[in-house]
């Protein structure tokens, strides 16, 4: 950034030497002669007409270096300028994309209070029609942002998004939570370029999943009873 600055400056610094040296030599180029006129006489001006004819290819030749530097000039300010228009489009994005990983940061509290308070919890709608959302649901909603954000922060490329995806939805929590949030999500992040480039990428992952084996009845009741369990236990604590 430093150097930056400083090529910048110097280039100003030589832009603005060059422009006093020209307007020194046009000034020099009328002052010259008619302080040089005004004490001539006529053989001294035929001598001057002559000499000057000699040299009339020097004056050809400057002049066609004073149009090589205009030119010069303005294409190194075009170059300039359209290297800050880059600068100012790379910080903008730069700014879009810290205030979208503030708000998935905001997003990403709200659901960790959900998770270790039930009664915050309830407040989240339905994910589908007579489907509540549970602490996994809001768990594998945190791991796909998560993933999502490190693809668009580049912090990961595609090929690596994709096997993390194919790799998640071996897990039979984030398999079903995707075929109950799908619809969804869509319905809320529909028409979003970047919503609908990642929902592709998790449908293509879940696609190529392999349904998980269902839990037999028991394991569900197991599972059911610790739940109830740590909701007593919690309204007991507060």
């Amino acid at each position: 950034m430093f150097f930056r600055i400083r090529r910048r400056w110097l280039h100003v610094l030589l832009v603005n030497l060059a422009l006093l040296t020209g307007v020194a030599m046009v000034a020099l180029g009328v002052v010259v002669p008619v302080v040089l006129l005004s004490e001539a006489d006529d053989t001294r001006l035929h001598r001057w007409s002559e000499i000057g004819q000699a040299v009339a290819p020097v004056g050809v030749f400057y002049s066609g270096v004073a149009f090589v530097a205009i030119a010069l000039t303005l294409f190194l300010q075009g170059r300039e300028l359209r290297n800050q228009r880059e600068e100012l489009a790379i910080a903008r994005e730069e700014q879009m994309r810290s205030s979208e990983i503030a708000l998935r940061e905001l997003h990403t509290d709200l659901i960790r209070m959900a998770i270790e308070d039930p009664e915050l919890r309830q407040v989240w709608p339905e994910i589908a029609a007579g489907v509540t959302v549970t602490k996994r649901d809001h768990y594998c909603n945190l791991i796909l942002n998560l993933q999502k954000v490190a693809y668009e922060t580049h912090t990961i490329e595609l090929a690596e998004l994709r096997g993390a995806l194919q790799h998640l939805m071996a897990s039979r929590d984030m398999y079903g939570f995707w075929a109950k949030a799908r619809m969804a999500r869509v319905a809320i992040t529909g028409g979003d370029e970047a919503e609908d480039f990642f929902t592709t990428e998790v449908d293509r992952a879940f696609a190529a999943a392999a349904p998980p084996a269902k839990r037999n009845l028991l394991h569900r009741c197991r599972v059911h009873l610790r739940s109830k369990l740590r909701r007593r236990s919690f309204r007991h604590g507060r």
